[in-house]
């Protein structure tokens, strides 16, 4: 008795849709890499915040400087000082900052990626 043989593997055709698909993905992840570095700049910067300020009794004044040179140290264009929000809670100050970030992927498509970064500094 004869058998069918099976087609095994995958075609060109298939192989070049794959291809393309895995392309397109690695395409936009090249293009978020930088984004994702600024936002882990930002939680380097909010998390030596707290470890400098924390139980020092800052205050609003002296916490916006810092944050400005520390931006400027590491080169950060966006967020700006500005963006970030310090407001005063019951037991310190609550420093936060709230962006969203859009790079160019193809044509007239842009990834959008959105962040939220807080941190509680006691006084």
């Amino acid at each position: 008795m004869r058998r069918r043989q099976q087609q095994q593997g995958m075609t060109a055709i298939g192989f070049a849709v794959i291809a393309a698909l895995v392309g397109l993905v690695g395409y936009g992840a090249i293009r978020l890499i930088p984004v994702y570095m600024t936002q882990m700049k930002i939680r380097q910067l909010m998390s030596d915040l707290k470890t400098e300020y924390d139980g020092n009794g800052p205050n609003i004044s002296r916490l916006q400087t810092e944050i400005g040179k520390r931006l400027d140290i590491d080169a950060i264009d966006f967020p700006k000082r500005q963006d970030f929000v310090i407001s005063k809670t019951d037991s310190g100050f609550l420093v936060s900052v709230d962006y969203e970030e859009s790079v160019p992927y193809i044509a007239n498509l842009s990834i959008t990626a959105a962040f939220d970064n807080s941190v509680e500094i006691r006084q």
